[in-house]
């Protein structure tokens, strides 16, 4: 079994992107693995923060390696007691995997790192942290908001973003072109880019847990379901799944957005970039996604990517002091920059964006810090719940499902999943 993983790690150096052989001198260093989940130009900031790291100083020197699939690899490599030093993990697997005592809590070592929580934006420390114990600290960090085409707004008559969800709906029946039965253009569609499924119920005032329960058939998830269905049922489930399977990669140069042919539509901090990319000339502007009735403002999902220390690493204080040199401002700031996202920190309220690529980061920054801003739910079997709302959205979008059906049956089987989890974590306590 041994020999299995340390071939199995042999082969992660040589296949991962990014793997550089260490200078001579690097045998008076310690040498501690990164493994970095990130590819093209968020690796490649990452890389420019390592080497200036390994040109800093001469005990440690960072070997960076880019790995795909790295939750399940990170996982195979500790059960095989041969993890890297340091990983980057994002903020929704901190809850499983420090339930499976895979990564070390970062508290003792906080002197060493050099931190404090009153640093941080409330949220950001909030998705390091798990059972109150800190388990990471985040190196990058995001938001989402309504992106919308200012020339398409404009032609239609709208002087701004809506803001309401009613409003939205409004703007995007009249934003809508249809010939011959066929879209040439759509105002909005929820199911675009569909990673965030089950995040329509924030905008309805639901949630998908209590902090104790499964609460996935509540009435405002509901509505937020019933909202969703409604698209399908105006314009055509099929008719719009027609159109939007022409939608590659949101880094495409076909994407409907920046083509103009997708009028609004729900993205990240990042999207900027790829718009500069691929349609520089594209008039948008960004805005907080309204609320249905806009009775709530600055609604959003705040995400954040964390460097974690695995359990079994060899260089814990090592690795330490390289996660102490990543939290240093001037290092968030310059990962912020070319990514297009924003510093974690408080300060960065204070910061100089001026010369930042996103030229709505003020907007991002404002609604990470918002009491409506939202993070998915911090349980280790996060990754099974939005696995059924996922399933769930997809019956009531093809209309297989009434909304109150898809979710009762969410609510069914997560609930006795729930009750297992918990049940094995009591055994698991009192054997302990």
């Amino acid at each position: 079994m041994r020999y299995f993983f340390i071939v199995f790690s042999l082969f992660l150096a040589l296949s991962a992107s990014g793997c550089r052989q260490s200078p001579t001198h690097n045998k008076e260093r310690v040498v501690i693995n990164y493994w970095e989940m990130w590819t093209g130009f968020e690796l490649e900031a990452a890389r420019d923060l390592v080497d200036k790291f390994n040109n800093s100083q001469n005990e440690i020197y960072v070997n960076l390696l880019s790995v795909s699939e790295l939750d399940r690899k990170l996982l195979i490599a500790i059960a095989g007691n041969d993890p890297p030093d340091l990983s980057n993990l994002q903020d929704s697997g901190i809850p499983k995997f420090a339930d499976k005592n895979a990564i070390e809590p970062l508290d003792d070592l906080l002197p060493l790192i050099g931190v404090k929580q009153q640093d941080y934006i409330d949220i950001y420390w909030k998705l390091s942290s798990h059972e109150n114990k800190l388990y990471g600290l985040p190196i990058a960090s995001t938001t989402i908001a309504l992106h919308w085409n200012k020339d398409l707004f404009k032609k239609a008559g709208f002087e701004g973003a809506p803001q309401t969800l009613e409003q939205l709906d409004e703007y995007a029946n009249k934003l809508t072109v249809k010939t011959d039965g066929s879209f040439e253009s759509l105002g909005f569609v929820p199911t675009q880019p569909g990673w965030w499924n089950y995040g329509w119920v924030w905008w309805f005032g639901g949630d998908w847990f209590d902090g104790k329960n499964i609460t996935a058939n509540r009435p405002e998830n509901v509505k937020a379901f019933e909202w969703v269905q409604s698209y399908a049922k105006i314009y055509g489930a099929r008719s719009l799944q027609n159109f939007t399977s022409g939608f590659g990669a949101f880094s495409w140069s076909d994407d409907r957005f920046m083509t103009g042919k997708l009028a609004m539509v729900l993205q990240g901090t990042w999207m900027s970039r790829f718009i500069d990319q691929m349609s520089p000339d594209l008039n948008w502007a960004a805005e907080a996604f309204p609320s249905a009735g806009g009775k709530l403002k600055d609604v959003t999902l705040a995400e954040c990517n964390l460097l974690v220390i695995p359990r079994g690493a060899k260089h814990k204080k090592e690795a330490a002091k390289f996660i102490s040199f990543m939290q240093k401002p001037e290092n968030l700031q310059y990962l912020a920059l070319k990514q297009n996202k924003f510093v974690p920190l408080k300060i960065a309220n204070e910061m100089d964006y001026s010369n930042h690529p996103n030229k709505e980061i003020k907007l991002f920054m404002r609604l990470s810090q918002s009491p409506n801003a939202h993070t998915v739910p911090r349980i280790p079997i996060w990754q099974e719940y939005a696995h059924e709302i996922d399933n769930a959205f997809q019956s009531v979008w093809l209309q297989k499902k009434t909304p109150q059906q898809a979710l009762d049956d969410v609510q069914k089987r997560l609930e006795a999943k729930w009750k297992e989890y918990l049940e094995i974590k009591e055994k698991l306590t009192r054997a302990r």
